[in-house]
């Protein structure tokens, strides 16, 4: 694992100079918008004052002085801004994927498919909207893995009947070998219930429809997570005392929500997170060193994943 003095070498070696570059650009974006901001703003006075004498409906001209800019602001922020994107992860994040493992690849258009996010039993809920970027793939101490920014949502609508979209997952979906093919599948949910509930949660778990209730001989693991499964002989199985805390400890080290599911062959992950990961802000400074620190904590906490889970650990074979 790559250690923060080496991270600074590297950013002042190969990165820096690129981020200088890039910082330019940024500053000559961010100019032109707050100046397109300006004129479309001026101008939407001007046409309201112009017409307010000749349109009866003061309200309608308002908004329609109002969307035009908003909207001819909105279409040429988007793309303007995601040359710039496309431009720093070329330039940046794929260098910094590789300086943290060598053996990985980045693509910043893929994404964990529609299939494998289904396949893992995490998110039942129908998807009405789908989207991803930034992959990750490769081996780790031997082990295929791979992860994607995820934001999938679901259709739903105001007791008016307008329609809105809610979030059903946000952040990061990490897939990884498991060295054995199980034949029910598992899942560990955030133990919300736990939280809020005490020791009236079960009452309400039981009624989940994620499968039978596990209960589990670990007090902390009871009361950070709620397991569900098809084979209660299995998920025990999987769900060894050295996984449990392996999990706990993960949990700490993320510091965020993080639900996982065993199937197949496969232990998937999902690392919630309410915002872009690897997106620079078109309104902040990229020629600084936090921001890439930031983005290096990131892929190196995916990739401590198989080290802190034990994933390389070939304990079974697959059948």
């Amino acid at each position: 694992m790559k250690s923060l003095s080496q991270l600074q070498d590297f950013f002042y070696e190969n990165i820096y100079p690129d981020l200088e570059l890039l910082e330019n650009k940024r500053k000559e974006i961010f100019s032109y918008l707050k100046t397109l901001a300006f004129v479309l703003v001026v101008l939407s006075f001007i046409a309201f004052s112009i017409l307010k004498d000749i349109v009866l409906n003061i309200s309608d001209l308002f908004a329609f002085c109002l969307a035009i800019p908003v909207g001819i602001f909105v279409l040429v922020y988007k793309h303007k801004v995601s040359g710039f994107v496309l431009d720093y992860k070329d330039q940046i994040i794929e260098k910094l994927v590789s300086f943290v493992e060598p053996s990985l690849f980045y693509e910043k258009n893929s994404s964990i498919t529609k299939y494998e996010y289904d396949s893992s039993f995490l998110f039942p809920a129908h998807v009405d909207r789908y989207s991803g970027d930034d992959k990750i793939e490769g081996k780790v101490d031997g082990v295929n893995i791979k992860f994607s920014e995820l934001h999938t949502q679901k259709k739903k609508k105001t007791s008016k009947g307008q329609t809105y979209y809610e979030d059903i997952f946000r952040g990061l979906f990490f897939i990884a070998d498991f060295n054995k093919h199980f034949l029910s599948k598992t899942v560990v949910f955030p133990d919300k219930t736990q939280r809020y509930l005490g020791f009236m949660s079960e009452f309400f778990q039981s009624f989940s429809g994620h499968g039978e209730l596990v209960k589990l001989d670990n007090p902390e693991f009871e009361r950070e997570f709620v397991v569900y499964t098809s084979d209660q002989i299995e998920a025990r199985y999987i769900l060894s005392h050295s996984l449990m805390e392996n999990i706990l400890k993960l949990k700490k080290i993320v510091k965020k929500d993080i639900s996982l599911s065993f199937y197949g062959s496969k232990v998937y992950i999902a690392l919630h997170f309410n915002m872009a990961i690897f997106e620079p802000h078109i309104y902040k400074k990229v020629a600084n060193f936090d921001a890439i620190k930031s983005y290096f904590e990131t892929i190196n906490l995916i990739v401590q994943i198989v080290k802190v889970l034990n994933l390389d650990m070939k304990i079974w074979s697959k059948k």
